[in-house]
């Protein structure tokens, strides 16, 4: 999920082109991996996408202001949940032989995963990503006429 900013725009104009298409883009993903057909690398993919998804709205937090705080909330919860699956995986690998223990990683990791799917469920529900795209695009946000100092903010976060 490349974001392509135009330095010419401001940051609301910029927000509000890109940001639309990515969480289009983010949402499919997440439908894809809350299928139960992905494999432990395939999730941590998509960790790894909540992950940069929810960084860069952080990024875009002067735009949006406190209105985008509960909706990464939604996307913290999601990684932090994904984050617990993988480091049972991973620490299944690293018991391997103990069966009782392997044993019990395994079931934790599946009680993750079907936390995962459920959270993935209400955070999916009927109309969220219209509800998303609205949002990101110019609905809800506060028009604060400082668009200059919300552009200086974004550009001071950025690496």
């Amino acid at each position: 999920m490349a974001l392509r900013l135009k330095p010419s725009r401001t940051a609301t104009v910029n927000a509000r082109a890109v940001l639309p298409k990515m969480v289009e883009k983010y949402f499919h993903a997440g439908r894809e991996a809350s299928d139960g057909t992905r494999s432990p690398k395939e999730l941590h993919r998509f960790r790894i996408a909540t992950k940069r998804f929810r960084y860069t709205l952080e990024l875009f937090r002067p735009v949006y202001g406190a209105t985008l705080d509960r909706r990464m909330k939604l996307l913290h919860n999601l990684q932090d949940t994904l984050g617990k699956l993988s480091d049972y995986r991973s620490m299944q690998q690293m018991v391997k032989g103990d069966e009782e223990l392997e044993t019990r990683l395994k079931h934790a990791a599946k009680r993750h995963l079907k936390e995962f799917q459920e959270l993935w469920k209400a955070f999916d529900g009927e109309g969220q990503l219209r509800s998303w795209k609205a949002y990101l695009s110019g609905g809800n946000t506060r028009n604060t006429g400082k668009t200059r100092n919300a552009r200086k903010e974004v550009a001071a976060r950025l690496p």
